[in-house]
């Protein structure tokens, strides 16, 4: 190892290049390897988590692959099933938290008192619930989160036994969860579920469901049983309950999505490409190094040096720069992990975890090794064939060959690799190009939102508020909703058409459901196709009635007209009229196609906490003040929260895939950049290797287009096998990646001719630009040298 650093040390520009290689390919590895520690490989913050699972409702007749449960459903799941140590129901919603100094708002998560024994876990401070606890009538019981304990109560010892308001009820704080422990990293306490478990309706599905399954019992068996009890409840609540049944998902997909872990592998072995890309640059490096010391190793071998004396001097001098790259690598990867946090933190699940820990420091040291050895696999092949005696008889100027299928094969796979990763950005590219123009339905620009949540749910407080919001200076329009476009709630109801319709005899459809207020569609500037929109007139007081977009209209009616028509919501018996059409719009996420949905009048019924819409042309940190002048006015103990612009809601809903688009898109343009810097040191190599028979051909007349020529021939060559391998890899790899496409063919034509033609033409100007060397050859002194 003194030996390599000594001999490094007289060419440092040479192991300053090599080592920097490295440095990027390790660097990038490491970076992402931190994220799937954290977001993947770190265990869950429960007990035994591989024994959680999710229960989902389903429902297939109306494409329905994973839905919320109904509190009944639930009940009996409970009940009847036996594959369970217990099963436990939860639901976030936002509260007023006074008594605790200021009004502040709190997102509370509701879960049933078992919860806790379910998940295994323990508070910091405290205790968990009662059974006792959880049920309706009780003064509630609080849980606090660390973040919250520390943010409105100063983190204080004496937090237990005291007392706060959560809305209109009066609860006791008994407990501090510890940092980490949520199912969604925004709440802010527990409370139980008590109240929400007396209620009914099966066909409203509001709350998500947990279980740890019992030891020695199989997802598969649980799942059966789960089937099996919900064909008995369609028997018995055929009303409710028909075409719907259950189906069990691992808990660790709640925290973490499918498609993120997808995504999170496909980065890795992306990243691990441009890796090899680097090691294979570095290897060529280290093979032309070798090939000039060719007599160098021929005499230590003369003088008793065994091969394998040539092995360790070789493999020490690549771990040489292995060894260095790997440190400035995960000085690189620790700063990228810094700015990934400030980049992107609240939409990569579990970015807490993500850090630069025991393992990813392991992870880095085994990368240095591994590298290293595949930096020194080339000159150690060379050297294992090493011909002692044609290396001592040839003349030094002969020791090296203009041409190396070795350097040569490194540089076609580094085109092959460097081309998968580019048509893969490319795909991911126009992927997010599509996601980022679907129409959404509704104008997004100058829409701010906030949420209101008062403690009683009353219609009349909007009436009178949403009037004096519209009155302030820069406010177009205002109105109400209890869920906003990209806020990702799903709440659904059964329709059942009343007279002719598309529909079946006894046929109902499962649609998404809104409240808003009647200014709501202008505020948003959806247009409304027919009929009216709500009134304060739509109060208590007044018929039932509702809007529904144009697919539920054209699945239910068809072409038929739909204003007059009438429908039963839910499992209730009264009739609700349709006074109107509202043109479709995306709800959830630009990527999800429009569901059938209708909307409730919020001046009849509305929710505890509701989201006003603003559309205006003042900027929001002028307008806001003013809002929350007007809501102190009217409820000094409501506290405003969660503003937002719309516009700022629409980016965030597509940020995963831009975050994966940019990641991609950054390995492709180094492993591009790293394929081409080889390919142009293999090509300038052989021009310097052949800088005397270029000579000798321009003494005896050739012309530059020829040396040109026959130089470009060279890289041509390397090009066209690199495109043609890499082609083959990129239709392989593009069908790993094709669930994380929008609209995008894995065999997109724009990706895969595009790509390799501006690759080539890149790579061949890189392969070219050796020739001005070959063109400035002296012809004397060429001959003069042979």
């Amino acid at each position: 190892m003194h030996h390599a650093l000594r001999q490094f040390s007289k060419s440092p520009g040479f192991s300053l290049l090599a080592v920097l290689t490295l440095a990027l390919g390790i660097g990038a590895t490491t970076t992402i390897f931190s994220v799937v520690n954290g977001v993947l490989l770190n265990p869950l913050p429960f007990p035994r988590s591989d024994r959680l699972y999710s229960v989902w409702e389903t429902n297939p007749s109306l494409g329905i692959e994973q839905f919320s449960a109904s509190v009944p459903n639930f009940t009996d799941w409970r009940e009847r099933s036996q594959s369970w140590s217990g099963l436990a129901a939860t639901t976030a919603r936002s509260a007023n938290l006074t008594g605790a100094g200021e009004p502040a708002h709190l997102l509370v998560q509701y879960c049933s008192a078992d919860f806790w024994e379910i998940t295994g876990y323990q508070p910091l401070l405290g205790r968990t619930f009662r059974p006792d606890e959880d049920q309706p009538g009780r003064n509630g019981a609080l849980i606090l989160t660390q973040r919250a304990w520390e943010r409105h109560f100063g983190a204080s010892p004496n937090i237990l036994g005291r007392s706060v308001r959560l809305n209109d009820q009066v609860c006791e704080i008994v407990g501090v969860a510890p940092a980490g422990f949520t199912m969604d990293p925004a709440v802010d306490a527990f409370a139980p579920l008590g109240a929400d478990l007396a209620r009914e309706g099966r066909d409203n599905h509001e709350i998500a469901v947990i279980g740890r399954l019992r030891e020695g019992v199989t997802p598969g068996q649980a799942e059966a049983e789960l089937h099996i009890i919900a064909g008995q409840l369609a028997r018995e609540y055929p009303e409710s309950n028909t075409g719907w049944s259950t189906r069990l998902d691992p808990f660790a997909n709640w925290l973490v999505n499918p498609s993120v872990r997808l995504a999170l592998w496909v980065l890795l072995g992306g990243v691990g490409l441009v890796l090899f890309i680097a090691c294979a640059n570095v290897s060529n490096l280290l093979l032309v190094r070798a090939t000039a010391r060719t007599r160098e190793l021929a005499i230590r071998t003369a003088l008793g040096g065994g091969r394998g004396r040539l092995v360790r001097l070789l493999l020490a001098e690549s771990l040489a720069l292995a060894i260095p790259g790997a440190v400035l690598g995960l000085l690189v990867a620790s700063w990228a992990v810094d700015a990934l946090q400030l980049i992107d933190p609240a939409h990569l699940p579990r970015a807490e975890q993500i850090a630069i820990d025991g393992r990813v420091a392991a992870f880095a040291a085994l990368l240095a090794l591994v590298s290293g050895g595949l930096a020194g696999l080339a000159p150690l092949a060379g050297a294992v064939r090493l011909d002692v005696q044609e290396a001592l008889k040839a003349r030094s100027q002969a020791l090296t060959s203009a041409r190396s299928p070795l350097r040569d094969a490194l540089v076609v796979v580094q085109i092959a690799l460097s081309l998968v990763l580019l048509i893969g950005g490319a795909l991911l590219a126009r992927s997010f190009e599509r996601l980022t123009q679907q129409d959404l339905g509704f104008d997004a620009a100058n829409v701010l939102t906030f949420r209101l949540s008062p403690t009683e749910s009353d219609p009349a407080l909007y009436d009178r508020l949403l009037p004096r919001l519209a009155a302030l200076p820069g406010v177009e329009h205002v109105a109400v909703t209890s869920t906003p476009p990209f806020s990702f709630n799903n709440t659904s109801l059964d329709l059942t058409p009343i007279g002719p319709s598309r529909l079946g005899p006894d046929e109902k459809l499962q649609a998404d459901w809104r409240m808003v207020s009647g200014d709501y569609f202008q505020t948003l500037r959806v247009p409304l196709l027919a009929g009216r929109t709500f009134t304060p007139a739509d109060n208590p007081q007044a018929p039932r009635v509702i809007l529904v977009n144009q697919t539920l209209a054209r699945q239910l009616w068809g072409e038929e007209d739909p204003v007059g028509k009438r429908v039963r919501v839910g499992s209730g018996t009264q009739e609700t009229t349709v006074v109107g059409v509202v043109a479709d719009f995306r709800h959830r996420t630009p990527d999800q196609a429009v569901s059938p949905a209708f909307f409730l009048s919020a001046h009849r019924v509305v929710w505890g906490s509701m989201t006003v819409v603003v559309r205006t042309q003042l900027p929001s940190e002028q307008l806001v003040p003013s809002l929350r002048g007007v809501i102190r006015e009217l409820e000094p103990t409501l506290p405003l929260h969660g503003v937002r612009m719309l516009s700022d809601l629409a980016r965030d809903s597509v940020a995963r895939q831009r975050l994966q688009t940019t990641l991609f898109a950054a390995l492709a343009a180094i492993a591009g950049a790293l394929s081409l810097v080889g390919l142009y040191s293999v090509i300038a190599f052989s021009v310097a290797q052949r800088t005397r028979e270029i000579g000798v051909r321009v003494a005896l007349g050739a012309h530059p287009r020829h040396i040109v020529k026959l130089i470009g021939r060279h890289g041509a060559r390397l090009i066209a096998c690199g495109l043609a391998l890499g082609l083959l890899a990129a239709f392989a790899a593009a069908r790993l990646m094709e669930s994380l496409l929008f609209e995008i063919s894995a065999t997109d034509p724009w990706a895969f001719c595009s790509v390799p033609v501006a690759l080539s033409a890149v790579a061949l100007a890189a392969s070219l630009l050796p020739t001005r060397r070959a063109l400035r050859v002296s012809p004397t002194e060429a001959l003069r040298a042979e």
